[in-house]
């Protein structure tokens, strides 16, 4: 995959990266591309080996762009991808690169664009690393969805540090500290585990074979977080849809400017067609039904689905829902869970009826809510763990392989959309009612108490021996301060 080109040995001395004068090395031949830009997969010798570091003589060289280049335009093939090491290209050099665009963390470039449009593809955005070293690493480590462009169809879960810090050199040489977590964190450990020769399914654990097809066509449904990062991990796992219908732009921040859905900025990102429609009419339906797709896949998009809508898809419409269906149907059904104090919760994936959140259900998976556990951390394992299963259901569903269950009515509850005052608590209240409040809400409305007819919101709390502990407030008009300084004070 790579051919090679020499250095001229006519000089004697050269300036290593640190600018010192150093004899110069032999005529060494720097590996450049041949035109192919194939990914290399399993088995290829160059993903087993250690690869070497990217010598001072190339930094800054036509060679060095070359083989950037060839990543980049590798890379830009694969809509699943956000990162790619030179081994992976048939080149042994400590290198990578990573699409910035492609990441969950969505972009500020289409703030200015006209809503309810479908735009243009953004301008990739490329992060390139020579030379990387983890530095610094978190104590604490998360189990991640993880697959690789090398080994295509695998797909497992993967122990990553929850923040990592790398070393490296940019192109031109300039060294560089970049600190990250979350998907950069796991990127930086992924890809670095590549340059010295391992592969994900090394350790990771669960693995499992996909196989789809490329023509089962689908249309993806989703405007929040919670949906931009499902859709992450089912493009990861080659579910690439061929529309996403997300809500139109709509005015954020201090400036209230017009800003795209993160699943909108995500789609676009990936060179997915991108729609958002006002409101789900015969217009918007037939521009829909022209992408012929088979189903459709629907992760809080925030509209009712007309019966004809649903009526479009063959294989029909499934919905990734946050609870054990069919307990707490409705808007919040995390929320609901905490508030209840329930000490077991998960995800279910239904076939999408007219009636909300009534369907069929494919699958379901439960999951222990911890005693400390709060919706700051709850939430993003639910979202893990819905998409991870919706990806694992979708191949067997579509061969129809799956026995849908019907959910039993008697049994539903309903989970209500909260409102701002929810969060309200009375500090004569019962101490387990208010830590089930203060868990429910915080990442979202927050939990707030009067004193003196003063406001005084709660950053964080706990619960220990039967008693709601309050740590950290903002008292109205105030920084942040202990709330035991606050006491001492009143």
């Amino acid at each position: 995959m790579s051919g090679y080109t020499g250095r001229d040995s006519s000089r004697k001395v050269s300036k290593n990266g640190d600018g010192e004068t150093v004899p110069e090395e032999p005529a060494e031949a720097f590996p450049i591309s041949n035109g192919m830009k194939e990914i290399v997969q399993e088995g290829a010798p160059v993903l087993r080996d250690i690869a070497k570091p990217v010598p001072d003589g190339l930094f800054g060289t036509p060679e060095l762009a070359q083989i950037i280049k060839d990543m980049e335009e590798a890379l830009d093939k694969e809509l699943e991808g956000v990162a790619l090491a030179a081994p992976q290209i048939g080149v042994s050099y400590r290198m990578f690169i990573v699409r910035k665009d492609r990441t969950i963390i969505p972009s500020r470039a289409h703030k200015n664009t006209p809503p309810n449009t479908a735009t243009s593809i953004p301008k990739p955005e490329v992060e390139v690393y020579l030379n990387p070293e983890i530095v610094r690493t978190s104590r604490k480590r998360a189990k991640m969805d993880e697959g690789c462009l090398s080994v295509r169809g695998v797909y497992g879960m993967a122990s990553r540090h929850e923040r990592v810090t790398i070393r490296a050199r940019l192109p031109d040489g300039k060294k560089i500290e970049r600190g990250a977590g979350g998907l950069m964190a796991q990127i930086f450990e992924h890809e670095i585990d590549h340059l010295n020769g391992i592969l994900f399914i090394d350790h990771a654990e669960h693995l499992i074979h996909v196989s789809h097809k490329p023509e089962q066509r689908f249309v993806y449904f989703g405007t929040p977080t919670v949906s931009s990062e499902t859709l992450a991990i089912l493009i990861e796992r080659g579910f690439v849809p061929n529309l996403v219908v997300t809500s139109p732009d709509a005015p954020k921040g201090r400036g209230l400017e017009l800003t795209p859905s993160e699943t909108k900025t995500l789609a676009l990102s990936h060179g997915i067609p991108v729609i958002t429609p006002e409101k789900l009419d015969q217009h918007a339906i037939d521009t829909i039904r022209a992408h012929e797709c088979e189903f459709a896949v629907v992760v809080a998009y925030g509209k009712i689905f007309p019966e004809s809508l649903i009526q479009s898809f063959q294989k029909g419409v499934l919905n990734v829902h946050y609870s054990l269906l069919p307990k707490y149907r409705g808007a919040t059904p995390l929320e609901s869970a905490l508030l209840a104090g329930e000490t077991m919760t998960g995800v279910s994936i239904q076939k999408m009826i007219k009636e909300l959140d009534a369907g069929d259900v494919i699958a379901q998976k439960e999951t222990i809510i911890g005693s400390h556990e709060t919706a700051r951390e709850l939430r993003p394992r639910l979202i893990s763990m819905g998409a991870t299963l919706l990806a694992d259901s979708i191949p067997a569903y579509l061969q129809g392989d799956v026995t849908a269950i019907r959910q039993d009515a008697s049994k539903a509850s309903r989970a209500r959309k909260f409102k701002k005052e929810d969060g309200l608590l009375s500090l004569d209240n019962p101490a387990e009612t208010n830590w089930n409040t203060y868990r429910a809400y915080a990442d979202t409305i927050g939990t707030y108490f009067f004193a003196d007819g003063k406001r005084i919101k709660i950053i964080k709390a706990a619960y220990a021996k039967g008693n709601f502990i309050i740590e950290r407030i903002i008292p109205e008009g105030k920084r942040e301060m202990a709330y035991v300084d606050f006491i001492k004070k009143a």
